[in-house]
């Protein structure tokens, strides 16, 4: 039996002695030489004892003082139980939260090159549900408890809550040994302030971060960030391209979407991988994996799209590529991109 029924008894006896101590009183006390009890006269006898309260017998009889005695041995009974159950429920409760989230802290403190995801709100949900689908290591910080319970409920994430502007929870979050972090507060000071310190902490951490204002881009690059998205704007544009090109919206869905086949990938060349250095023709990616490079991106964020077979690369380009999972694992033994 669960607590909640166990907690649903406890009111139940206490109506069911209210109401016995009522009739029996007025079955005892209808021959009684002051004057047959009233109902008011019972339920009033009634709950004065079972509140111990004792203010009088009102001429009761013998048989009247008896059925008090188990009446008052009721109460008591009905009481303790309610209190045992009450208490245990609030210390199991506890225990139970509190055992979880020390697990949660020592898993945390054993992550290596994880990601962390700051506020878990409108967006951050979503942001929460591609790391899932990932299946990537990562860690969640809300200071909502409640939105936390209700994620928990139905996610099953490494999560702390509090302020993600707080440089010692940051800390807790492993943020020194991770590799990745993205700010999803609904406030771009916020962000702000998450974004500078997480590039103080962490000088060599991946930052992605929400705007909310048009102004705000510029200044969270400025502070440190990598990448900036303006939710409204990314929305605006998949509204628009949704209506005009269609078929190509699709595509490019499936292909981001799709963790079992293929899907758009990138895999970037470590500094003296088998690829730092020679031309795209000599490297045969085609011919050893199977995949056609689609774009590069250098180290300076610029893209080429379909490059020549002379393009030379080096460590720290990002190749683009259309790839499933087994040609993916082979390409980043190329690149030396090994995570």
């Amino acid at each position: 039996m669960n607590y909640q029924r166990k907690i649903l008894i406890a009111p139940i006896l206490l109506v069911s002695l209210l109401v016995t101590g009522t009739v029996g009183y007025l079955f005892l006390e209808r021959d009684n030489p002051e004057g047959e009890w009233q109902l008011l006269d019972a339920v009033y006898m009634t709950v004065i004892t079972l509140t111990t309260v004792g203010y009088g017998n009102m001429g009761m009889s013998d048989a009247g003082r008896v059925f008090t005695l188990f009446l008052l041995i009721g109460g008591f009974g009905v009481f303790t139980y309610s209190v045992t159950i009450a208490t245990a429920f609030l210390i199991e409760g506890q225990l139970q939260s509190f055992f979880r989230q020390q697990k949660m802290i020592r898993t945390v403190d054993k992550l290596l090159n994880h990601y962390i995801v700051c506020g878990l709100g409108d967006t951050g949900v979503h942001v929460l549900d591609e790391m899932l689908k990932a299946d990537v290591d990562f860690v969640g910080i809300e200071v909502e408890e409640e939105r936390l319970i209700h994620l928990s409920d139905t996610r099953d994430f490494l999560y702390l809550q509090g302020d993600a502007t707080d440089d010692e929870l940051l800390m807790r979050a492993g943020i020194e040994r991770a590799q990745g972090l993205v700010t999803c507060l609904s406030r771009d000071q916020d962000n702000l302030f998450v974004v500078i310190s997480a590039r103080k902490l962490n000088p060599h951490l991946k930052i992605a971060s929400k705007a909310v204002e048009d102004n705000s881009p510029g200044k969270l690059m400025t502070a440190g960030a990598d990448e900036v998205v303006l939710p409204d704007h990314i929305g605006g544009l998949r509204l628009a391209s949704g209506i005009l090109q269609p078929q190509l919206v699709g595509f490019l869905e499936s292909m981001t979407q799709n963790r079992q086949g293929a899907q758009f990938t990138e895999s970037i060349i470590q500094k003296d991988s088998p690829l730092d250095g020679i031309s795209l023709k000599a490297a045969s990616i085609q011919e050893q994996t199977g995949l056609v490079v689609v774009a590069i991106q250098d180290s300076d964020g610029a893209f080429l799209y379909n490059p020549p077979g002379d393009k030379k690369m080096i460590a720290g380009d990002a190749l683009l590529v259309i790839a499933n999972q087994k040609q993916l694992q082979t390409l980043h033994k190329l690149t030396g991109d090994l995570g």
